[in-house]
C-alpha cells in the first residue's frame, strides 16, 4: 500500500482550497507559526499555577525526589542511595541547582550549598517545602521535558509521514493530554522517560529512512537515557531493531551498527546511572523492591490491569485510542513499514505493563504520544481521501471531518480545563491547617495519617502514621491524643472498593463512630476529617 509509505521530502508546493497551490515557503511559515502556538499552549498549561500547593507538597513521592537531587548537589555525592528508579532524573535536577545556587549566592541568600533546605515529610503526601523556589526550579525542569516531548512528537510526525499536519495534530493532542499535563508539572521520572522514549523513536526514524551510522549511534544512546530515566523505558529499545530490519530486511543481522547501538545503550545507561555498577547490591535491591511492588499490589492501584488501562485510555483520550488501534490494524494488513515501526513500542509496552498487578496513569504515560501519532496519521489520511469525492460530497465530508476533529480535541481539552479549575479551587488541606491553628491550642497532641494537612511539629505534638487504623480507638485515648486527622486520600481507597477491603472499612467505621467529628472539609475530590479524642 504505497500511499502509506513515508515521504521525507515534501513537494515544492502544497494544495490549497479549490486546487490553488500554496508556495512551500508560505506553508513552512504557517506550520512554524502553528507549531509555535501549540508549544506555547503546552507551556502555558504546564506552568499555570505551578506552585499552587506550595509551601506544602501534596504528591506522595515528589518531596523525596526533590531531596535526592538537592542532596547530590549539596554534598557532591553522586550516589543517590535510592534505586527504585534510575538516576538520570536526579542528576538533571541536581545540575539545575547550579545556576539557582549561583544566583542565590550573588543575592546573598546562600553562603554555602548547605543553605539549600530540603523538603520535610511527616508521612506520605504530607510535606512542607521551606524553600518553595527550589521546588519550582525542579518542577521547571520537568516542564521543559514535557514541552520538549510535544516538540519531538511534531518532529516525528513530520519526518515519518512527510506531512507537517500529522506532526502538528499529534503535538496538539499531546499538549492537551490531561495525563501528560499533570505529570509534566511534578518532579517524578515520568515526563523524562516519555521525552527520551520519543527521542529514541525520532532517531529510529532516521535509522529507518537513511540508515546513517550517526543515527544508530544516537538511537543507542537515546535508549540508554530512556532506561536511565525509568527502568520500564528500556522497552523502547524495540524500535531500533524494528527500524533496522524494516529498512534492510532480515539480512540486516550482519550489520555491526545494530550491535553498536546496543552497546552504546548499555554505556549510556551506565554513564547516567553509574552506581548501578558502583553500588550494585543497593541497585539490585532497589530494582527487586520496585518489581515486587508492581507485582504484588498497591492499595487503590491494583487489579485487572488490561481492563483498567483500556478504561483509562477511553476516559482520557476518547475515540483517539480507537483511531490509533484502527491505524495499527491498517498497518498490519497493508504491511506498511512506517506504521509497523510506530506500532512496535505501544504493542510491546502494553503487553508488558498488563502483566503486573499495579496499574496507574504514570505507567501508561510513555505510550500516549505513540497513540496520538497513530491517530493523527489516520485522521490526516482520512482527510486526504476526501479529495477523491465530488465537490458537493467533499464539502459535506469536510464538515463531518471538522466536527470529528473538534470532538477529538475537545475530549482531552475538557479534562484539562477541569484540572486547571481544580488548581483554582480552595485547598482543603490548607483550610484544615488554618482551622487547626485557630482552634487547637499550642502543644495539643495530634495524630494524622497519609495525605492529611501538614501540621507544624514545632507548635503541636504530632504523631504521623500511615493510616489511623494502625491503632485501635482506645489506644489514642490511652496515649492522650487530643485530635485525629483523617484523609480520604488514604481511607477513601478502602471505601471505594469495600468488598475488597471489608476489614479496613470496618476498622475505619469503628474509629469514626468512636469519636465526635468536629470539622469536615470536602472539595469533592479530597475530604479531610478532624475528630476530637474523648474518653
Amino acid at each position: 500500500m504505497d500511499t502509506l509509505e513515508t515521504n521525507p521530502n515534501p513537494p515544492r508546493a502544497v494544495s490549497g482550497e479549490r486546487g490553488r497551490r500554496v508556495p512551500l515557503a508560505s506553508s513552512r511559515v504557517i506550520s512554524t507559526a502553528l507549531l509555535g502556538g501549540v508549544l506555547a499552549l503546552a507551556l502555558l498549561l504546564r506552568v499555570w499555577l505551578l506552585g499552587h500547593d506550595l509551601p506544602y507538597m501534596h504528591h506522595p513521592d515528589e518531596p523525596s525526589y526533590v531531596a535526592i537531587g538537592q542532596t547530590i548537589f549539596k554534598t557532591g555525592d553522586l550516589n543517590p542511595h535510592f534505586f527504585a528508579y534510575p538516576s538520570l532524573t536526579f542528576y538533571l535536577n541536581a545540575l539545575a541547582h547550579a545556576p539557582y545556587y549561583a544566583l542565590g549566592r550573588a543575592l546573598g541568600v546562600f553562603a554555602a550549598r548547605t543553605d539549600i533546605l530540603l523538603p520535610t515529610s511527616l508521612v506520605m503526601g504530607t510535606n512542607y517545602a521551606p524553600m518553595p523556589t527550589a521546588v519550582l526550579l525542579s518542577r521547571g525542569v520537568t516542564v521543559a521535558a514535557g514541552v520538549g516531548a510535544v516538540l519531538l512528537v511534531y518532529l516525528i510526525g513530520r519526518r515519518l509521514t512527510g506531512r507537517r499536519a500529522v506532526g502538528l495534530t499529534a503535538a496538539l493532542l499531546l499538549a492537551l493530554s490531561p495525563t501528560h499535563v499533570y505529570h509534566s508539572r511534578i518532579v517524578t521520572p515520568d515526563a523524562f522517560v516519555t521525552f527520551f522514549a520519543l527521542l529514541t523513536l525520532l532517531m529510529a526514524v532516521h535509522v529507518f529512512q537513511g540508515g546513517r551510522t550517526w543515527a544508530y549511534v544516537a538511537a543507542g544512546i537515546a535508549v540508554g537515557l530512556t532506561a536511565s530515566a525509568k527502568y520500564n523505558g528500556a522497552l523502547v529499545a524495540v524500535v531500533v531493531p524494528a527500524a533496522h530490519f524494516l529498512r534492510v530486511g532480515w539480512a540486516g543481522w550482519r550489520d555491526y551498527r545494530l550491535y553498536l547501538a546496543g552497546v552504546l545503550s548499555v554505556l549510556a545507561f551506565a554513564a547516567t546511572t553509574p552506581y548501578a555498577l558502583l553500588d550494585y547490591p543497593a541497585f539490585l535491591e532497589g530494582m527487586r523492591f520496585e518489581a515486587q511492588h508492581y507485582a504484588t499490589g498497591h492499595t487503590g492501584m491494583e487489579g485487572a490491569p488490561a481492563g483498567w488501562y483500556a478504561s483509562f485510555l477511553w476516559a482520557t483520550t476518547g475515540p483517539l485510542v480507537v483511531l490509533a488501534l484502527v491505524q495499527i490494524g491498517r498497518g498490519l494488513l497493508a504491511r506498511s513499514r512506517p506504521i509497523l515501526l510506530l506500532s512496535a513500542f505501544p504493542l510491546t509496552y502494553f503487553l508488558f505493563i498488563t502483566r503486573f498487578t499495579v496499574r496507574n496513569d504514570r505507567t501508561i504515560l510513555p505510550l500516549l504520544p505513540f497513540l496520538f501519532l497513530l491517530a493523527a496519521w489516520l485522521l490526516l489520511d482520512t482527510w486526504a481521501a476526501t479529495r477523491k469525492l465530488s465537490p458537493n460530497a467533499r464539502r459535506w465530508a469536510a464538515v463531518a471531518w471538522g466536527l470529528a476533529l473538534l470532538i477529538l480535541v475537545a475530549w482531552p481539552a475538557r479534562q484539562v480545563a477541569a484540572f486547571v479549575g481544580d488548581l483554582h479551587a480552595p485547598q482543603v488541606r490548607a483550610e484544615a491547617a488554618l482551622w487547626l491553628a485557630d482552634h487547637a491550642p499550642a502543644g495539643a497532641r495530634i495524630a494524622l495519617e497519609s495525605y492529611a494537612p501538614y501540621v507544624d511539629p514545632a507548635r503541636y505534638d504530632v504523631t504521623a502514621v500511615h493510616e489511623l487504623i494502625e491503632n485501635p480507638p482506645q489506644w489514642y485515648v490511652d496515649e492522650g491524643f487530643d485530635y485525629l486527622i483523617a484523609s480520604s486520600g488514604l481511607y477513601g481507597r478502602y471505601f471505594m472498593a469495600p468488598q475488597e477491603h471489608p476489614d479496613e472499612v470496618a476498622l475505619y467505621n469503628a474509629l469514626f463512630d468512636r469519636f465526635p467529628l468536629i470539622q469536615r472539609f470536602d472539595s469533592g475530590r479530597l475530604e479531610i476529617r478532624i475528630y476530637r479524642v474523648t474518653p
